[in-house]
């Protein structure tokens, strides 16, 4: 399998290059790296090691300034791998690199640094091809620093129905390789969004849920690698990114609901939010980065009223209604505990 320096120029230059898959998930994987080398291979072995391989495994090196492409060439040249490195444009410019090279029925984007679970490719495949109608599936994904710890099956899990309220207020997948897609569901919605920082597939879950129906359930598909260099920790870009996301696809909901649903939302990410950024105001202060501190500090600050802003938005729609508070049986209390 040749080794590509940019996306081919037409669909039938990729299919002409892929053997059959018998046996073999109708998945390409892609995992989008940069300068991380250092996990890339376990990421990769996490995928050939699975019970049912992919068809294809599609690496986009985004412009690497390490030893990345050294380290994938013998990978490239016996066919394990595609191999695409293009100047640096983020992770959902290579996400849509490696999607625009991609031939199988389904796509799943994981990370450089996370894991699959070794059964993770065939029970989504199974999960996703019991109903033609579903945009994507998803599962779990467990914690871990260091050594990869045990990690236990969950075969009687049960998938569930997801919904967008739900994911509006609290976004079920934490990274995407939990998720594996629909190809033609994701052209359908306009691939990645490269404006949203850290927080660009909960923007893609999203515009998948506002068209197609979605399952997911408690079982373990991904090992989530925490690192110093996790991008997810830069706190401010990521609730602003969250803010802008949340707001753009609340227009989506029925007016009658959308106070209801905005006002979670909107609390839902101060609560995760708010204690990062205290603690990211902390430290700058402590190491005298000012500017750092005061973008913490401004931030923390904007999660509360935006919040408080929201809250008071659902009252006004609430007291129109002849009520002042959400009833305890009413469905949208349920958004805040709600898991699947």
């Amino acid at each position: 399998m040749p080794v590509h320096d940019h996306p081919p120029s037409s669909a039938a230059e990729v299919v002409d290059v892929v053997a059959p898959d018998r046996g073999l998930a109708p998945v390409s994987v892609v995992i989008p790296t940069y300068r991380r080398a250092e996990y890339l291979q376990a990421a990769l072995d996490s995928v050939f090691g699975q019970t049912r391989p992919p068809r294809e495994v599609i690496v986009v090196d985004d412009g690497s300034p390490d030893d990345t492409a050294a380290r994938l060439a013998p990978l490239a040249q016996a066919g394990r791998i595609r191999y695409v490195r293009q100047a640096n444009a983020g992770m959902s410019a290579a996400r849509n690199a490696g999607a625009a090279l991609a031939t199988s029925k389904y796509l799943l984007f994981l990370d450089d640094d996370d894991l699959l679970v070794p059964t993770a490719l065939a029970w989504l495949v199974d999960e996703i091809e019991r109903d033609p109608a579903v945009g994507f599936v998803y599962g779990d994904a467990v914690l871990f620093s260091g050594a990869v710890p045990p990690i236990e099956d969950a075969p009687d899990a049960v998938a569930a129905p997801a919904d967008l309220a739900v994911f509006l207020v609290f976004n079920r997948i934490g990274s995407p390789g939990q998720a594996l897609v629909r190809r033609a569901a994701f052209e359908a919605v306009g691939r990645w969004r490269n404006q949203f920082t850290n927080v660009e597939d909960w923007d893609l879950w999203l515009k998948l849920l506002a068209r197609y129906p979605a399952r997911g359930a408690q079982r373990p598909v991904l090992a989530y690698r925490l690192h110093e260099h996790n991008i997810s920790r830069n706190m401010v870009g990521k609730y602003v990114s969250s803010l802008s996301i949340a707001r753009l696809h609340l227009a989506a909901l029925p007016p009658d609901r959308r106070p209801i649903v905005q006002a979670l939302s909107h609390s839902r990410l101060r609560r995760y939010h708010a204690p990062h950024l205290a603690e990211m105001f902390g430290a700058a202060l402590r190491d005298r980065q000012w500017t750092r501190a005061r973008r913490a500090g401004l931030t923390w600050v904007r999660a509360w009223m935006v919040e408080g802003t929201a809250l008071v938005a659902m009252k006004a729609h609430l007291v129109r209604q002849g009520r002042w508070r959400l009833h305890p049986d009413d469905p949208a209390r349920a958004l805040y505990l709600t898991q699947y």
